[in-house]
């Protein structure tokens, strides 16, 4: 089916008015960067923004940036980049396991807040929905609504920011968002400590964020993922690396590494581009994107996290790394339904999580929910909200869970 590209949210509202009338439900897609992720949407008609592209408002010293759904990522990092600016949330760029020949898709940024994708600094920043001040947007009631500011201060009311952001466009098409940016760190490195399992890994992290010396994000690699990443560590099979990150001015930087070396003697540290380039790999998932099998993204509890890992079958040819100092885990495990089952079993087993198949090999989507199912007074509460925004079930009806 052909998509529409409506020009603004007024034609797109006419889109939705439309869709309304006959029943037909809409996908509704950016760069369509991460159009793997969920369930496809049946005899849907899409719908693209890709056209909303476009920076309305930068201001620089007030760090205030507004633009269009459907700008691409790559014009926005270029544009903050004049500035030494950043969004702090670090949003992971899905070309490295999605765009097998075109490299150039690094999605958009109403894509990256439709998904609330949050990189690595996340453990310490925030997530990509804390940094949006404010929205235009286009309800499946085919109504216009507008959500907080473009200051921080007049974000009054409800912050629907939160509610919309992570939606995957099931309740609303957002339009001019805007973010609040932040400033390049001057410097960047990262302290290395071998050690002897994932457990270990974790309480040390533990240990160094409850110091003052201010990690902005914090990984663990196994040994082999280690040596994938290009750091000669030395490391014995079944060992660990923790990776701690640390930025900010270059004098700050080197005294706190230089006190966190002095309490692990056996540790390293790597300078600005290493650790720019490794930190990179480890949020864009780039250390499994050779992975044959499915990619999976499990959110726990970071002490729960070894535990998850040893309940998983020792006959699995398991790849995996951990991120937001053992809270978010990334694995390439074997394609099928059984992996979806003991993967959240595990996590029910020992605390409870989340876990999202990101990429499928095969067929696994069509087996499998690849959201975590939800309880049933959750799937009650989504029901109601998404009865609220989009009452006939227009915009991007089963992306994310069937029947919402």
């Amino acid at each position: 089916m052909t998509a529409d590209h409506p020009d603004n949210l007024n034609e797109m509202l006419s889109v939705i008015a439309d869709a309304m009338a006959d029943g037909t439900p809409l996908s509704v897609l950016g760069c369509a960067s991460k159009s793997d992720w969920g369930y496809a949407i049946a005899d849907a008609r899409p719908v693209s923004v890709d056209r909303w592209a476009g920076i309305i408002d930068y201001q620089p010293d007030e760090l205030i940036l507004t633009v269009r759904a459907g700008t691409p990522m790559t014009e926005i990092n270029e544009t903050l980049a004049d500035e030494n600016q950043m969004l702090g949330f670090e949003p992971p760029d899905p070309s490295v396991l999605f765009a097998k020949t075109d490299l150039s898709n690094k999605g958009s940024i109403g894509g990256v807040l439709a998904t609330n994708s949050s990189g690595s600094r996340r453990l310490t920043a925030g997530a990509a929905r804390d940094f949006l001040l404010g929205f235009e947007a286009a309800s499946g009631r085919g109504e216009r609504f507008r959500s907080g500011g473009k200051v921080v201060k007049n974000v009054t009311g409800y912050d629907l920011s939160k509610l919309i952001c992570g939606s995957f466009g099931t309740l609303a098409i957002m339009d001019e968002l805007t973010l609040k940016t932040l400033p390049r760190p001057e410097a960047s490195k990262s302290v290395l400590i071998p050690v002897a399992d994932l457990a270990t890994a974790v309480r040390h992290i533990a240990a160094i964020l409850a110091t003052p010396h201010e990690p902005s994000a914090a990984a663990i690699l196994p040994s082999d993922i280690a040596a994938l990443a290009g750091l000669d560590t030395g490391l014995d099979y079944g060992q660990m690396l923790a990776v701690i990150c640390f930025e900010g001015f270059a004098i700050s930087v080197n005294d706190r590494v230089n006190a966190v070396l002095s309490l692990y003697p056996d540790g390293d540290s790597i300078d600005d581009a290493a650790s720019q380039t490794l930190w990179q790999a480890i949020g864009n998932t780039a250390l499994l994107a050779d992975a044959a099998g499915d990619i999976w993204k499990l959110s726990c509890a970071p002490s729960a996290a070894p535990l998850v890992i040893n309940a998983l079958p020792d006959d699995w040819p398991l790849r995996y790394y951990a991120d937001w100092a053992g809270g978010l885990l990334w694995l390439d495990v074997p394609a099928g339904d059984v992996t979806g089952t003991i993967l959240r079993q595990a996590l029910a087993d020992h605390g409870g999580g989340f876990a999202q198949l990101i990429r499928d090999s095969g067929n696994t989507r069509s087996l499998v929910p690849p959201f975590q199912p939800l309880s049933s007074p959750q799937m009650a509460l989504h029901k109601r909200i998404k009865a609220a925004f989009d009452p006939k079930g227009i915009l991007n009806p089963g992306r994310m869970h069937h029947a919402i």
